[in-house]
């Protein structure tokens, strides 16, 4: 039969002959139609509230190709969506709806706030199919604004929607798959605001087993395409990210695998499908600068000239050429308008875990060009004060969280022990102290407790611990004076423990910071500062500063709770 003409008559057919017609060639057997005449016939069709509703479902679907194909335009798809449309009482061609009028979402668009209403009001429908599509569309929606978020706050805001509606969705109907991949998505994206890859990396296979399901992996008209691209980008993301570019042996083969990662993540390509492009497309974009470009100054800032020896090996335009000068480019030209200042410091912190946040902080704010980020680099490497203050926090930390160390019946020789191991393993150096053979005390009182020195035998800083369950005013006092006493150099920085077994852990650091505030010391007392760079409850800092001879020096207070839980 003519099916040019036969869709004007679509309304005599049968239900057998209407879905023959539908199927088969009908984007073909339509091709000469008008284009006007077509949207209105096929409009007519799917408003009908008496036509058959998998008829209407049908013709729904093929409408919406035909604007995907850019036959008919998209906002004939929106005033039949949003204007025209007439509630039915069946669940599918509802659903179909609601899957359709996710793909004309675009944020900050005005008929885009209108959609998003539609899934709200759908929400509250009492079939939880209907619950279920309209939480996953706005767990979409809240996906596509964390990526187009201007500001940090906006971003981590839309993200933590974005996990809600899925999870809500899980909730009405248990086996989405598409829903659970999505969120796992957001999980991974909130494990990278603060560079955590081993849950990431976790997440990520989830992600995988979650993508490869039979029921949740095709190549059809459904999200599924735009999945598949989604999860490439991830993965590349990731073969780069767990790299360490200064251990690397080969320089030219793993450069050429981080190009080819690279263009998984910046150049992924699917169908496009009206707004899935590009979601895709931004994900790569956003990823780039928050955390590939970041990624790239820290780890390769130091093999800038290995970089420019390549490039010299490549033919100019080429795109590997192209990858090198892009790296060369960003290395030396960057600043920190171009690069998120947060998404660096979270690198810096990657790579130096144990130093004072507030001091990564204070180092990046000093970067001006390329170089700086090496000096930055070197500065934070450095065996100084902020790496023995730091490593010594992580060390309580470290203490802190192992059950043995807690308590009364634990030796102090053993916790300082293990201190002074945490130490030497992160490059201090430790002079051996004949107090770790115990005596009927637990120690000798007149040896000191950890001595660090520089490679050569230097003296650099002395550490002495106690442990208090309450103020023993005598007993401290015997620890302050006994390190200044065998301080015969006047080091800068020296340090005191205190192994908390108070029960009232609060209650003895204000106690104890009153007391050595008022103390009459050996060398001038001049003040005591708490310090906060750590986000501890348990572990307090603090750092009293002294003058001995015409110097100031700094005793640096921890203590740290071990009281039994």
């Amino acid at each position: 039969m003519n099916k040019s003409v036969d869709i004007s008559n679509f309304k005599n057919l049968n239900i057998p002959e209407k879905i023959d017609f539908l199927g088969g060639n009908f984007f073909d057997d339509i091709k000469e139609l008008d284009d006007k005449a077509l949207n209105i016939s096929m409009r007519n069709i799917i408003l009908d509230a008496n036509e058959n509703n998998y008829v209407r479902k049908l013709v729904l679907e093929s409408y919406t190709e035909l604007i995907i194909l850019g036959r008919l335009k998209i906002r004939h798809g929106l005033t039949l969506l949003i204007d025209d449309w007439v509630s039915s009482d069946d669940i599918f061609l509802e659903l179909q709806r609601l899957k359709d009028l996710l793909l004309y979402y675009e944020v900050n668009d005005k008929e885009s706030s209108e959609i998003e209403v539609i899934f709200e009001t759908s929400a509250e429908n009492s079939e939880a199919e209907i619950v279920g599509e309209s939480y996953m569309n706005l767990g979409i929606v809240s996906f596509r604004k964390a990526l187009w978020s201007l500001n940090e706050g906006e971003y981590k805001t839309n993200l933590d929607k974005g996990e809600y509606y899925f999870q809500k969705s899980l909730q009405e109907i248990e086996n989405r798959v598409d829903s659970q991949f999505y969120q796992k998505v957001i999980f991974i994206l909130k494990e990278l605001i603060y560079n955590k890859w081993e849950s990431a990396t976790l997440y990520l296979k989830e992600l995988g087993d979650n993508l490869f399901q039979k029921e949740g992996f095709s190549f059809n008209y459904d999200f599924d395409n735009i999945q598949y691209g989604l999860y490439k980008i991830l993965i590349s993301l990731e073969k780069i990210c767990i790299q360490k570019p200064r251990n690397w042996i080969d320089y030219r083969f793993e450069l050429g695998k981080m190009y080819m990662n690279y263009i998984e993540i910046t150049n992924s390509k699917i169908n496009k499908r009206l707004n899935k492009k590009d979601l895709i497309e931004k994900l790569g974009e956003h990823l780039k600068g928050r955390i590939l470009e970041p990624y790239f100054i820290v780890n390769l800032n130091a093999q800038i000239i290995k970089i420019e020896i390549l490039l010299n090996d490549k033919i100019v335009g080429s795109a590997e050429y192209d990858f090198l000068l892009y790296l060369k480019s960003i290395i030396e030209n960057s600043d920190k308008k171009k690069i998120e200042f947060e998404s660096l410091e979270l690198e810096f912190t990657k790579l130096f875990p144990t130093t004072s946040p507030q001091i990564i902080s204070n180092t990046i704010s000093d970067i001006k060009d390329s170089k700086d980020y090496l000096r930055a680099f070197e500065l934070l490497s450095k065996k100084d004060n902020n790496a023995l203050i730091g490593h010594l926090i992580f060390a309580c930390s470290k203490l802190q969280g192992d059950k043995k160390y807690w308590g009364k019946k634990v030796n102090e020789n053993d916790r300082n022990r293990f201190i002074a191991t945490i130490l030497e393993s992160a490059g201090f150096t430790i002079k051996d102290q004949p107090q770790w053979s115990i005596s009927t005390e637990g120690k000798d009182s007149g040896e000191i407790d950890v001595f660090i020195t520089e490679p050569n035998g230097t003296p650099k800083s002395i550490i002495e611990a106690l442990i208090l369950d309450s103020l023993k005013q005598d007993y401290l006092i015997l620890h302050l004076d006994k390190l200044f006493r065998y301080d015969t150099t006047g080091l800068e920085n020296n340090y005191i423990i205190t192994y908390s077994l108070a029960k009232k852990f609060d209650l003895l650091w204000t106690k104890y910071q009153r007391f050595i505030s008022n103390h009459n010391y050996t060398f001038d007392f001049i003040e005591f500062k708490e310090i906060i760079d750590w986000n501890f409850t348990d572990i307090k800092i603090g750092v009293a500063h002294h003058s001995r001879n015409g110097k100031i020096i700094n005793l640096f207070h921890i203590m740290v709770n071990l009281v039994e839980r």
